[in-house]
């Protein structure tokens, strides 16, 4: 007796033959390219290619790359993708280390103010991770961390550009007022289509359109 394999309704090849492909391991949340990417290539025109702002940069995006993989790892992208993704854990183990060399090397390289933006940087993406592990990250309060989690690259880029500390300090607020305010709009937009209360976005837009005319009635510079 001889049995038909019968294709499959997506592919058109037999059964036996359909292999089911791997999740992919670039990061869903298509905004935080812009977050983390325009900060960083911003202070890298203006305080010019340092060894240092090289390394931060590199460190800064090996990271945010093993964001996905990290979570594919813990199956918090579902039991089937981490079964179906055996190269998740290699990369994550891969980035995490071209993470921790390119920041040692800054922080050898740097001046004392580069090495204590540096610490502050490692802090804030330890609580990155944190947040992703306890699957919190899509939380307002996570969203808004990674925020400031992912701009932050740009101080430690900025001081070794030899700019000063109020000066980069003054740019990296720039950034995350700007995103905040972007990503307390979009989170409105998406609470107005599933006809969810919009109240508490629109008031942290409100509030931070008030914090910009607030500073700039208090001549505080800042390069918008």
């Amino acid at each position: 007796m001889t049995v038909e394999r019968k294709p499959s309704r997506r592919s058109g090849l037999p059964a036996a033959e359909c292999v089911p492909a791997s999740a992919n391991l670039k990061p869903k949340e298509h905004g935080a390219y812009a977050i983390l990417g325009i900060p960083i290539a911003t202070s890298l025109i203006i305080g010019g290619p340092t060894l240092v702002g090289v390394c931060v940069a590199v460190a800064a995006f090996a990271g945010f790359f093993a964001h996905e993989p990290l979570l594919i790892t813990l199956g918090h992208r579902g039991s089937r993708a981490q079964r179906e993704t055996p190269a998740a854990r290699k990369w994550l183990f891969l980035l995490l280390a071209l993470t921790v060399i390119c920041g040692c090397v800054a922080l050898a390289a740097g001046s004392f103010a580069v090495r204590c933006s540096l610490l502050m940087c490692g802090l804030l993406a330890a609580s990155s991770f944190a947040l992703a592990i306890a699957g919190k990250h899509k939380t307002m309060i996570g969203q808004l961390w990674g925020v400031v989690g992912l701009s932050v690259p740009c101080v430690p880029i900025l001081l070794a550009g030899e700019f000063a500390t109020q000066v980069t300090l003054e740019a990296w607020g720039t950034w995350l007022i700007g995103f905040a305010a972007t990503t307390m709009a979009v989170r409105g937009v998406i609470a107005a289509q599933k006809r969810k209360s919009r109240t508490v976005h629109w008031f942290a837009v409100t509030a931070l359109t008030s914090l910009i005319s607030g500073l700039a009635a208090c001549e505080m510079t800042l390069p918008l």
